[in-house]
């Protein structure tokens, strides 16, 4: 399990804080996750299955969609992602649930 060393000075985008249940999708597993912040690069994420820096799956948050992520970092039940989507679908997911939540 890695973490960043400092995440605040990776980041190229503000964060907005959020609390939204989502899913991962890995392979045949579905698991239940929340996300705690976002970003138009990425986002901070909840679950209980641990995960592994450089793994990619797939993030669905319902009704927004699905998003292709990259784990940057993964500790104690926390997860950082990167959005490997389209940035033109990511900025309206970020827009979106900036509104809504």
């Amino acid at each position: 399990m890695s973490a960043p060393t400092n995440p605040v000075d990776h980041r190229r985008h503000d964060r907005k804080e959020i609390l939204f249940a989502a899913r991962l999708l890995m392979g045949d597993a579905n698991v239940e996750c929340e996300i705690t912040n976002i970003s138009f690069g990425g986002a901070q994420i909840r679950l209980r299955k641990p995960l592994t820096r450089g793994q990619t799956v797939v993030l669905d948050i319902d009704p927004f969609g699905k998003f292709a992520i990259e784990v940057r970092w993964f500790d104690n039940g926390e997860a950082g992602v990167k959005f490997k989507d389209d940035p033109a679908k990511v900025s309206e997911l970020v827009m979106a649930i900036a509104t809504y939540a």
